[in-house]
């Protein structure tokens, strides 16, 4: 039957070979972004706390720098029933927009450029990051000649030197004068919920170095709250209750921020969610019309086909008999031109063409595989068949 009715299938055929290439290319899409936004960003912001702190005011004890203040802070701070765990850190903070960058060199051939991390001990403990049980970051000299490396940085090496371990030897880039042993590794980590795993180096700061090199600068404070104790009126009770008691000096606690409220607002003013937003009604609007161009398509095609219908029916068929087989006769059309659809696709991921990376619907960045080929294609063949 398909043979027989081959020229007037000619242009069914040519319409679902074209609708098939766009829906393959909003599941994919549609996908990767998904498979982006809900993938572990390696670290826990569930229960963690941004403090927000000022000055004001002419300070007591005009020896203390501003690093003093906010050890002060600190230390208090860690003492809070309620707080399990908390650190002090210099552009640092994931999805906070700053952020301090470096080379290191492996064998004074291969660099990286990646994030600096500066914190003190309790960074990954607020954060719940992956890493050594054997080799803690809290637990890592700070002399500024040990760093540990995330998983990707540590791959990246790995790739370029087979021989590259935890043992390796690494330098500042440029600089082969002064060797950085590693101290570990950390699970990959993203800098957001639409970003990649970033590179980064953590080094860790004690009180001494905070006051020997970073006795001007502005300092981030975060900590967890115990499960137990944390609450949707915590923020309130923190700054009426908790807050006065940090205050040094002339340094104040003006507000704590939930961090899931942090990552918020990073989202929003790097435009992130309005490129999702966007994305979404690009997806739902070609998504509507594609189901109505193949409704109407095969409605028009039924129509047309109302005497054989007749026919069939007047012969002995059942409706039963008559559905499966308009029904059969459409997915097996759908399945002939699945496969030269499918090596276009294919073309079309391995070209990676500019269409993939635009601002409007971008697929980053998840890398290109035969297994994410395939589920795009499936699902683009079962919604079409639907």
């Amino acid at each position: 039957m398909i043979w027989a009715r081959f020229r007037n299938n000619g242009w069914v055929l040519a319409e679902l070979f074209l609708v098939f290439i766009v829906m393959w290319f909003l599941c994919d899409s549609l996908g990767c972004l998904k498979y982006t936004f809900y993938r572990p960003l390696g670290y826990d912001i569930e229960h963690v706390y941004r403090l927000t702190m000022i000055m004001g005011g002419e300070s007591r004890d005009t020896s203390m720098t501003r690093a003093d203040k906010y050890l002060g802070i600190l230390e208090k701070l860690e003492k809070e029933p309620s707080v399990e765990s908390a650190f002090l850190s210099y552009w640092s903070l994931p999805m906070d927009g700053n952020n301090s960058f470096n080379s290191i060199a492996a064998n004074d051939t291969v660099g990286l450029n990646g994030r600096m991390i500066y914190a003190t001990g309790g960074y990954t403990r607020v954060f719940r990051m992956s890493e050594d049980t054997k080799r803690l970051f809290a637990d890592m000299p700070t002399d500024g000649n040990h760093v540990i490396l995330t998983e990707k940085a540590f791959k990246y090496f790995k790739e370029k030197l087979p021989d590259f371990s935890l043992d390796t030897p690494l330098t500042w880039y440029g600089d082969s004068a002064n060797i950085i042993t590693q101290s570990g590794m950390i699970g990959n980590v993203r800098s957001y919920r639409y970003g990649e795993n970033s590179g980064c180096f953590f080094q860790r700061l004690d009180e001494n170095v905070i006051r020997k090199d970073y006795s001007d600068d502005r300092a981030q404070i975060a900590f967890r709250v115990k499960a137990a104790a944390d609450s949707p009126d915590y923020r309130s009770c923190f700054i009426s209750e908790i807050a006065p008691r940090l205050d040094t000096d002339n340094m104040f606690v003006a507000d704590v921020i939930p961090y899931d409220e942090q990552q918020l607002q990073f989202e929003v003013m790097s435009g992130d969610t309005d490129k999702v937003n966007t994305q979404t009604v690009v997806v739902l609007f070609l998504l509507v019309n594609v189901f109505l161009g193949l409704i109407g398509t095969f409605w028009f095609r039924t129509r047309r086909r109302r005497g054989e219908i007749a026919l069939r029916l007047a012969m002995g068929s059942t409706k039963g008999q008559i559905f499966r087989l308009l029904t059969g006769e459409g997915l097996l059309l759908l399945t002939l031109i699945t496969i030269p659809a499918m090596i276009i696709c294919y073309n079309v991921g391995i070209a990676e063409l500019k269409i993939g990376r635009t601002d409007l619907i971008s697929t980053w960045p998840v890398e290109w595989s035969f297994i994410r080929f395939l589920l795009g294609s499936l699902g683009a063949w079962i919604l079409m068949a639907f």
